[in-house]
């Protein structure tokens, strides 16, 4: 950042002085290089009145809209023809911009008579046009540095978004003399060092699940040989087949997040897919599930992959609700919104950001007694994010828990590898 600082403050300083110089001399070659004719024509007046005898300066001042002023004889250092004019008693004028005054020696020569100032008529356009003059030339100059700047700022956003999606590092790097270079290269470390911590983290949910199987099926062979008491060993056998099942959702988890899945986005029917999903659950334990869609509505999706979305969130919502689960999809604009409510405990506001995140599973009412891993809601954000789209949490009008998924209705096709 002080690279950036100092190259902006010494871009800036540099261009105002040569911007600045440049328009200084254009304003003055554009000046007229002779007087006017009537500065020529006042000053020979204001002569020859001032040479008759019994003149008196102040009143002549006023006769022509002077102003007269009594400055010291050396107020002015003049040149030697100037000096010489002003000893002979002839009226020298001086110009100061678009300005003209005029100078005589007083009758005692102690005195130099000031007459004026005289503006000198100069058309304001000039000035104005000079003004227009420097600031677009600054906006240039400013637009000129910053079109590299926000070039790069909008090549590494791609770079951050195109990493954020799949974790792809960037293929083409910035140039080593651009200013975000620096920047660009701690991305590039951050981005380099969140890979290794990721597959690292995959390879040891892979190695542990895979791991746990094996004990895990010798300790249900073993449970069912053994002679204890049969409530005993179904608890026990409840317990391992609880295991067995969050090592499959570990494994399915951990299968979803890696780089090796891949989208098929294709029309699907949506009427249809929610009518079978609504089927398959139906026999499940826990509340009825009502559906609401219109007769024909279609998205370019990938089918198996919302259809695994939805499902993780009506099996959620039977586990948690009293007697009703509601799924219901409408349009809004250019979105399609799946709602799934229930008429459950619902979700407290300071924990709906929490439940996301795998393995987080909420405490109390809610989570008593309703077993869960903590994946499936994981899973669920993992899937919309794929499909660009997004997933809120809110209050049902049945009293329970809302969960809004809202997904765009013109995707590109998009590859999580």
């Amino acid at each position: 950042m002080r690279r950036l600082f100092l190259h902006f403050y010494l871009f800036m300083l540099l261009v105002l002085l040569g911007i600045g110089w440049s328009v200084d001399r254009l304003w003055q070659q554009s000046l007229p290089q002779q007087q006017p004719g009537w500065v020529s024509l006042l000053g020979q007046s204001l002569a020859y009145q001032l040479n008759q005898p019994d003149t008196n300066a102040e009143q002549i001042a006023d006769q022509l809209n002077l102003t007269l002023q009594n400055m010291p004889i050396d107020a002015i250092a003049w040149s030697e023809p100037e000096q010489q004019a002003l000893v002979r008693g002839q009226l020298v004028p001086l110009f100061s911009g678009n300005m003209v005054y005029f100078y005589q020696h007083s009758q005692d020569e102690k005195q130099l008579l000031q007459f004026g100032p005289v503006e000198i008529d100069a058309s304001s356009h000039q000035g104005y046009f000079f003004t227009l003059l420097f600031f677009a030339l600054l906006a240039i100059a400013v637009a000129l540095w910053l079109w590299p700047l926000a070039r790069d700022i909008q090549q590494l956003q791609r770079q951050l978004q195109k990493f954020g999606q799949g974790m792809q590092l960037p293929e083409q790097k910035l140039p080593a003399h651009s200013l975000l270079a620096p920047i660009a290269n701690s991305a590039q470390q951050m981005a380099e060092q969140i890979r290794r911590l990721v597959a690292l983290q995959r390879e040891m949910t892979h190695a542990v699940s895979h791991e746990l199987r094996t004990p895990l099926a010798r300790l249900s062979f073993a449970l069912e040989m053994q002679n204890i008491a049969e409530n005993d060993k179904q608890a026990m056998l409840q317990d391992v087949k609880e295991l067995d099942q969050l090592v499959d959702e570990m494994l399915d988890y951990a299968r979803l997040e890696s780089q090796s899945v891949q989208l098929k986005p294709e029309q699907v029917n949506l009427a249809e897919l929610l009518d079978n999903l609504v089927e398959k659950l139906t026999p499940l334990p826990g509340a009825t599930i009502s559906l609401q869609h219109p007769p024909q509505l279609w998205l370019l999706c990938d089918g198996h992959y919302l259809e695994r979305a939805l499902q993780n969130l009506l099996v959620n919502a039977k586990r948690y609700a009293k007697q009703q689960v509601l799924l219901s999809l409408r349009q809004e604009q250019d979105q399609l919104v799946f709602c799934v409510e229930d008429d459950g405990p619902g979700i407290a506001p300071a924990q709906r950001d929490k439940i996301l995140q795998p393995f987080v599973r909420l405490d109390e009412s809610r989570c008593k007694g309703h077993g869960g891993f903590g994946l499936g809601l994981a899973i669920v954000s993992r899937i919309v994010s794929w499909h660009q789209g997004q997933i809120l949490i809110g209050d049902s009008a049945l009293g329970g828990a809302l969960f809004q998924l809202r997904l765009p209705i013109k995707q590109p096709q998009h590859s999580t590898s």
